[in-house]
């Protein structure tokens, strides 16, 4: 075999082998997350339950989603972003998202087939502790679910405190 041959068969399985790289599932299912979103859901504030209406930006990256947007209930707005991102040596997931009132929150964890199941820990007490439940799921064709899972009082029994359902548009 001459030498352009070898070079050229080595450059097509490098490039072959870079794209099967890319196209993981990790991959496929963080490009699940691209485009623009809309839908509506349930916050409970205290014992109140919240009919909030919310659009979000999903911009995937390498290894990477981020979302930015916002919910609304009558005439106030609240601001929400997540930038997680996800570490194949780990495979594991480990951001921030924000959209409390208290400040950024951490979140952590994995997932499994169509959902992420992250341990949010927020800066300052809600709830009366630091630590929350957020399960994202996304099976594909444009439907995505958050809910966030917390005690309701110090010491209390867990209840859903968000359940968002947004569909792309």
């Amino acid at each position: 075999m001459k030498l352009h041959s070898i070079i050229a068969f080595s450059l097509v399985f490098g490039l072959a082998s870079l794209a099967a790289d890319a196209a993981t599932p990790e991959g496929d299912f963080i490009d699940r997350f691209g485009g623009t979103w809309s839908g509506s859901g349930t916050v409970i504030k205290g014992d109140i339950p919240w009919q909030v209406s919310c659009q979000a930006t999903g911009q995937p990256g390498q290894n990477q989603i981020a979302i930015r947007g916002n919910c609304s209930v009558a005439i106030v707005s609240v601001n929400i972003a997540a930038d997680i991102t996800y570490d194949p040596a780990s495979g594991s997931y480990a951001g921030v998202y924000t959209g409390a009132k208290v400040g950024p929150a951490r979140v952590s964890g994995k997932r499994s087939g169509n959902v992420v199941n992250l341990t949010v820990t927020w800066p300052q007490p809600v709830n009366g502790d630091t630590e929350a439940r957020m399960r994202i799921e996304n099976a594909g064709g444009g439907n995505l679910r958050i809910v966030v899972t917390d005690n309701t009082a110090p010491g209390g029994p867990e209840q859903t405190t968000h359940d968002l359902v947004l569909s792309q548009i």
